[in-house]
């Protein structure tokens, strides 16, 4: 975990020479790095990060296509990938954009790595933290509550079946830790992206602008505010009660993971941890359930 800046008057950190140094020296202009995964880094001349996100986009972009030409792009196989893809570009986005952050020497800006902020989720030093572990199970137990006003009772009627992934059933010592490699890889793209934006970006901008009181509360009401469009990916019957039940509830979540960014001193790996295993649980439960939903059950948990 690292600290960001605080004041002006703090010294100039290692991060933040490196960073103003890359960015001085940039190859391409960094808009390019809109355009696909890993452009960004490249252009700072950070090759082995540009490289690996730019071959997992032309890998998510790959899968989705050729299981969309073969199957139709309504179903899992295309839509998990692109749902990834998309989420890839946000958090390459973003981090370019933090980046020029601290190279500007700007306050509030978040210091860790993509490399550092995949591995938080199962970082010792940050999952020993109590605001990281006690938050996991309080959003946790909670979210699982919502998820029974906004979707009502949770259909158990295929648990401990075989899963069915993608389409086909599978076996279920495959199918089970299949399903947990593809939620974990989707909801590590999910916690990044949306944490180096909320909290990362937005709360630490507006914090910069009106102190950190203000900060926390904008970021959290543009967290639940976005999080609103996740009623086009539900049933009619369940719009309303998630608006009314629902969004109040991630905007509250997304208050706590700015608490949590500013009690570690607007370090990134806490919320970043916290969102992941939320997202994680609650919808491996889901999964276990009901395993004939596939990939993971999506129908009744309230993700963010």
């Amino acid at each position: 975990m690292h600290e960001a800046r605080i004041s002006r008057e703090e010294p100039q950190s290692e991060r933040e020479i490196e960073a103003a140094g890359r960015v001085a020296n940039r190859k391409c202009d960094l808009r390019y790095g809109l355009l696909f995964p890993g452009v960004g880094q490249l252009c700072l001349g950070r090759s082995a990060e540009g490289s690996f996100l730019a071959a997992l986009g032309a890998a998510e972009l790959g899968t989705a296509i050729a299981s969309g030409a073969k199957n139709g792009f309504a179903q899992p196989g295309a839509k998990v990938p692109l749902l990834a893809l998309g989420d890839l570009l946000t958090l390459s986005v973003m981090d370019t954009a933090l980046e020029t952050q601290r190279a500007a020497r700007l306050r509030y800006v978040p210091q860790e790595s993509l490399a550092e902020l995949f591995r938080a989720p199962f970082s010792a030093e940050v999952m020993s933290r109590p605001a990281v572990w006690g938050g996991i199970i309080g959003a946790l137990a909670a979210g699982l509550l919502v998820s029974r006003i906004v979707g009502g009772p949770i259909d158990t009627q295929n648990f401990g079946k075989r899963p069915v992934l993608f389409g086909r059933e599978m076996n279920s010592a495959v199918g089970y830790p299949l399903a947990a490699a593809i939620g974990a890889g989707v909801f590590e793209h999910v916690a990044i992206a949306e944490e180096t934006a909320f909290r990362g970006l937005l709360q630490s901008g507006w914090t910069r602008r009106s102190g950190e009181e203000r900060g926390w509360i904008y970021g959290s009401l543009a967290f639940g505010l976005v999080h609103a469009s996740n009623i086009f990916f539900l049933p009619s019957d369940q719009r309303l009660t998630y608006l009314a039940v629902g969004v109040p509830f991630i905007t509250l979540l997304g208050s706590y993971l700015g608490l949590a960014y500013r009690w570690s001193d607007f370090s990134l790996a806490p919320p970043v941890a916290i969102h992941f295993w939320y997202d994680f649980l609650i919808e491996a439960a889901g999964f276990v359930a009901n395993p004939k939903d596939s990939p993971l059950a999506v129908t009744w948990a309230v993700p963010f």
